[in-house]
């Protein structure tokens, strides 16, 4: 009976040896593409800086994770943190930048602090050839006037 059960045992595992091979004898590896929604490229706890033609810098952009496709040519910034020289500070939960349309939106709270004062909205859409900054909803603002 002990050999019956050490037979049975080896025949099952030769069974199963020939499956898997039969299985990735047919999955084609060759065929395997990078898909556009794969990520190329990522940083985490990241710090970007943006030098004018004069050597000074224009503005700064810090985030928790920038996540990038490279098939789509779309960014997504997980708790970006931008700093202009002209005193402006932004930040937001996240942000996602289109280099095809040249657009950053966001969904979430927008937080802007400026010389002179502070705005706050829900949602943000930038069009960079533009020039346009358009806040969604719930837009909040308080200026100080000298």
């Amino acid at each position: 009976m002990k050999h019956l059960l050490t037979l049975s045992a080896v025949l099952l595992l030769i069974l199963l040896i020939t499956q898997l091979e039969n299985y990735l004898g047919k999955t084609d590896f060759s065929r395997l593409t990078p898909q556009k929604d794969q990520i190329d490229y990522y940083l985490s706890d990241f710090s970007i800086m943006a030098v004018a033609a004069d050597g000074t810098v224009s503005y700064e952009m810090a985030g928790r994770h920038l996540s990038h496709w490279q098939g789509k040519r779309q960014s997504r910034i997980i708790a970006p943190e931008v700093n202009t020289s002209q005193g402006f500070k932004l930040h937001t939960d996240h942000l996602l930048y289109d280099q095809v349309t040249r657009e950053i939106t966001t969904d979430a709270d927008v937080f802007i602090n400026a010389p002179n004062g502070t705005m706050q909205s829900t949602g943000l859409t930038a069009k960079l050839d533009d020039n346009l900054l358009r806040f969604d909803s719930n837009v909040r603002s308080t200026y100080q006037v000298k």
